[in-house]
């Protein structure tokens, strides 16, 4: 029951996206960016810790607690743009968005090679459900399914509507392959953790992390070109596409820690380049410094 009435409030919550006028869902959705800050205090402690941990005394604790507040925007902006694109064709996607370095992923797809999409939990990730699928070829995407049978019914509904499919985290990797024997773009976001005996030991944000070397394995199995791509919020609506340079595994050998660290590397310089983007709530480090969250 409590499941179904959460899922009632989200509906409810999509009308209001669709029908209000835009000037005023932005001034709705600030204000439940500001109560999500406020009440949400278990995980307002964790971005705390993990910005803590990655600028130290570098950058004042107003700055930190900026940061956290504006994560929160962009989460919420996120569920809002989810929603509104869902019922956008390509023509006003485009009103939305600027591209940057675009030839990378332009070029690649006339080489015909297969691409893997890396990027992390940053600005509006969802684009590539979207934006990418419309634009330059259907994707594929990998993702956890809610608790919430009913909000992930609709979610998985919402990122398959634009030539977009979902496969569910677990045993996804050979349909990964073929999606991409069968033309498509994979989309991962491979920033969060991931156990120590499922990964590969990088630096991520100038500290030890396990990152996923999915993707890397991968790329090296279907001579694909790694693409990181990040979804950079401008403003209410407007957002910045950014490719950033393309990662041939045979140029390092296949090379698994180093291709999986040059990953790291673009989220991470992308990520101190505007922080107030990236999903900062999550325990990113709690394998690696034990006990760092129960403080």
């Amino acid at each position: 029951m409590k499941d179904y009435l959460i899922y009632i409030l989200y509906k409810l919550f999509r009308g209001f996206v669709l029908f209000l006028p835009k000037g005023f869902m932005k001034i709705i959705l600030n204000l439940l960016a500001k109560l999500a800050y406020i009440l949400d205090k278990k995980h307002r402690k964790y971005a705390k810790i993990n910005l803590d941990l990655v600028y130290e005394n570098n950058i004042s604790e107003e700055r930190k607690e900026e940061i956290i507040k504006n994560s929160y925007f962009n989460l919420i902006y996120n569920l809002y743009e989810q929603i509104e694109n869902n019922n956008l064709e390509l023509e006003e996607l485009e009103k939305k968005i600027t591209l940057e370095n675009e030839n990378i992923i332009t070029e690649a797809l006339k080489d015909n090679k297969n691409i893997i999409l890396i990027s992390a939990h940053y600005g509006n990730w969802e684009y590539i459900t979207s934006y990418i699928s419309l634009k330059y070829a259907p994707t594929t995407m990998v993702g956890r399914p809610l608790n919430n049978k009913y909000l992930n019914d609709d979610l998985r509904k919402s990122r398959e509507s634009h030539n977009s499919e979902m496969l569910d985290k677990k045993g996804s990797a050979k349909g990964l392959i073929k999606a991409l024997k069968n033309g498509r773009i994979i989309g991962l976001a491979i920033d969060q953790h991931v156990p120590v005996n499922r990964g590969e030991k990088i630096k991520f944000l100038g500290h030890d992390a396990i990152q996923t070397d999915s993707s890397t394995r991968i790329a090296i199995k279907t001579e694909a070109l790694i693409i990181p791509v990040f979804f950079i919020k401008d403003d209410f609506r407007k957002y910045t596409i950014k490719f950033c340079e393309a990662i041939d595994p045979l140029k390092y050998d296949n090379d698994i820690n180093k291709i999986t660290q040059l990953q790291a590397d673009a989220m991470s310089n992308q990520i101190l380049e505007k922080p107030d983007d990236w999903f900062w709530q999550h325990r990113r480090w709690k394998d690696i410094y034990l006990g760092i969250y129960s403080k």
